[in-house]
């Protein structure tokens, strides 16, 4: 599958049947039989859609340790499918690289799929999480509504144990729930995504002021040089000092206090914190290198 053929899933996720046309196009394509192919998780999905898209899941609703980058646990979703504030970030959306990898893909379907359908297995995934972890809403994708946006934060309320954090450009659909007089969970903490719809309106303004809002964290244009050497994964990396020199003088034009990412969470601040699930860098600019 290419991205092409990605975005016919992107653009038929509240169709069911739909979906499960389009995964009997990619299991005919390919080799069930073979392990990592397309058609052989395609073929994984079209049986737990067919059988009710019921408990088990066929991939993992909160991924552990995420990835090299995301030592944490993580939940996705299909970016553009689940992003009502999706503006000037479709040009250069990180999430799209995953769709390399037919896993992330099917991973980021199977969870738009159970939000639509299905949030019981989503609440069950969420109590089997272990005590005291850290974990990330959304790596890929949004919150899609009003409704799920309480759903997941009700589920923050519901494991105090847990550190949850996030990036965002529903900025409307926290800006709404506020407005209902919704009590926010306190072991939450959203930082503002830019590349939003809402950018510089009233909307954007509304939801800096949310107690659950850390602050803005920005994508910046840096130069090429720095994305093709890797400077923006790790610190370590060649280039990563001026890189993130770069950054910060990218983010000063904009705003007072800044802090260039490092790539990897969990390793910006001492003792595995990071900053953007800190209530110490609250009002903080943190930012990072273009680099889709």
């Amino acid at each position: 599958m290419n991205r092409k053929d990605c975005l016919k899933f992107i653009r038929s996720v509240n169709d069911k049947e739909k979906i499960q046309s389009l995964l009997v196009e990619v299991v005919k394509a390919g080799d069930i039989n073979k392990r990592g192919t397309w058609s052989q998780h395609a073929n994984k999905l079209l049986k737990w859609i067919d059988g009710g898209l019921v408990d088990p899941a066929p991939f993992t609703i909160f991924r552990p340790n995420g990835n090299k980058k995301l030592p944490f646990y993580a939940f996705s979703s299909l970016p553009f499918a689940d992003c009502p504030g999706k503006g000037e970030c479709v040009k250069y959306c990180y999430s799209l690289k995953a769709w390399r990898y037919p896993a992330a893909f099917f991973r980021q379907l199977q969870n738009s799929l159970l939000m639509r359908n299905n949030k019981q297995m989503i609440a069950q995934a969420w109590q089997a999480i272990p005590q005291a972890r850290t974990v990330r809403l959304f790596v890929d994708g949004d919150f899609p509504n009003v409704d799920l946006l309480r759903f997941f934060m009700d589920l923050c309320k519901a494991r105090q144990d847990l550190s949850v954090y996030g990036y965002s450009k529903s900025w409307q659909e926290f800006v709404s729930l506020n407005a209902s007089g919704y009590e926010w969970p306190s072991n939450y903490l959203v930082n503002q995504s830019n590349g939003s719809r809402w950018i510089n309106t009233g909307i954007g303004n509304a939801f800096l002021q949310l107690p659950v809002v850390r602050g803005a964290f920005d994508a910046v244009p840096v130069d090429k040089s720095f994305i093709k050497s890797r400077a923006y994964q790790d610190k370590a990396n060649p280039g990563s000092d001026l890189y993130r020199k770069a950054v910060k003088e990218k983010l000063k034009a904009m705003h007072k206090r800044v802090f260039a990412c490092p790539g990897n969470c969990g390793n910006c601040l001492p003792q595995g914190k990071h900053a953007c699930g800190s209530k110490s860098f609250d009002g903080v600019a943190i930012g990072i290198g273009i680099h889709a």
